[in-house]
C-alpha cells in the first residue's frame, strides 16, 4: 500500500518509514507546505489510478524546540489543526479515499496527575497541552465521513537518534546524571522501534480505528527512569535538578519534564500487540 507521510522525515517518521518498507509498503516523505493544493497533487497520484492509499500524519510545531512564547504556544496549535485541516481540503473530490487515516497526537491529553491511570477511556485534561491535542483530535473528526482515523497518542519516544534521549546521554555518561524535579512524575514512554511498529499495525489493519495510547506497557516515575539510565551505563546517579532551577531554565515548557501521567496502551494490549521493548530496562539495553 502507498503511505503517505506528512512529518515523515522527523524522529518518528524515519523510523515508521523504514518499518512500512520492511513491512512491503510504500512509504511516501511529504515535506512542507502542507498547502491543500500541494497535497491534492500527491493523493491524486494514488487516486486517480484506483491505487489504495493512506495518510499518516505525523505533522507539527516541535514542542521541544524553543521556550513557549504566547506566539509560540499558537504556532504549536495552529501547525496541527491548519495541517489537518489542509488534508480536509485536498481530498475533496478526489475520486477514491484513503483507506486509512492515522494522526500522531500525545498523552498530554489526559492533563498531568501524580497518582491516576490513564487509558483511551479517561477524558481529556484541562492544560495547553490537552487542549492542544484535543483540537488536534476534533480537527480530523470530519474525515470519518471518508475513512477510517485513528489517533496515536505517543508519550516519550526514546531512540539514540532523536526526542529527549540523546540529550539525556551524555550527562549520565559523564556521571552527572540525576533526578529531574521531585522525581515522582511518571513518564509514559516507548521504544522508538514498537513506536513504529504500532502505527504500522494500525494502518494495516481495518479493524482499528480512534485513540492508542503508543506508550510501553510499563511506565516508571522520574527517579527510576534516570536510575535505571544511570545504571546502564554505570555511572552514579547522585545529583538532583530542583524543579524551581527547570522552570526558571524551561519556562513553560518544563512541564514535559515536571508534569507527567501514567498511561496505559490498553487498547493495543487488548487487541493483542506484543511490545518488542516493554520495560525500561529492555529499552535501554538495546541502545547500548
Amino acid at each position: 500500500m502507498h503511505i503517505y507521510l506528512l512529518g515523515g522525515s522527523g524522529f518518528i517518521g524515519r523510523h515508521l518509514a523504514r518499518e512500512l518498507e520492511r513491512q512491503g509498503h510504500q512509504p511516501d516523505v511529504v515535506r512542507r507546505p502542507y498547502a491543500p493544493e500541494v497535497l491534492r497533487v500527491r493523493f491524486a497520484a494514488s487516486a486517480e489510478r484506483g491505487e489504495p492509499y493512506a495518510i499518516c500524519n505525523l505533522a507539527g510545531a516541535s514542542l521541544n524546540r524553543k521556550r513557549w512564547s504566547a506566539a509560540y504556544r499558537r504556532e504549536i496549535v495552529r501547525s496541527r489543526v491548519d495541517t489537518v485541516r489542509a488534508v480536509i481540503a485536498a481530498l475533496e473530490g478526489l475520486p477514491a479515499a484513503p483507506t486509512a487515516y492515522l494522526q500522531a497526537s500525545a498523552v498530554g491529553y489526559y492533563g498531568s496527575s501524580p497518582d491516576r491511570t490513564f487509558t483511551e477511556t479517561s477524558p481529556p485534561g484541562n492544560d495547553f497541552l490537552a487542549r492542544v491535542c484535543v483540537a488536534w483530535e476534533e480537527a480530523a473528526e470530519p474525515l470519518r465521513a471518508l475513512t477510517r482515523v485513528a489517533f496515536l497518542r505517543f508519550g516519550m519516544v526514546l531512540g539514540r537518534d532523536g526526542g529527549a534521549l540523546p540529550l539525556m546521554w551524555p550527562v549520565f555518561q559523564l556521571g552527572l546524571g540525576g533526578t529531574l524535579g521531585s522525581g515522582r512524575q511518571w513518564i509514559s514512554w516507548i521504544h522508538v522501534h514498537d513506536a513504529a511498529r504500532l502505527a504500522a499495525w494500525v494502518l494495516a489493519d481495518h479493524r482499528l480505528d480512534g485513540p492508542f495510547n503508543a506508550t510501553a506497557p510499563e511506565p516508571v516515575q522520574m527517579r527510576g527512569f534516570t536510575r535505571t539510565l544511570a545504571e546502564a551505563l554505570h555511572r552514579p546517579h547522585l545529583t538532583r535538578v530542583p524543579s524551581a532551577v527547570l522552570r526558571l531554565a524551561l519556562g513553560r515548557r518544563a512541564t514535559l519534564v515536571l508534569d507527567g501521567q501514567r498511561v496505559l496502551p490498553q487498547r493495543a494490549l487488548d487487541l493483542g500487540f506484543t511490545f518488542a521493548y516493554p520495560t525500561l530496562e529492555t529499552a535501554i539495553r538495546d541502545f547500548l
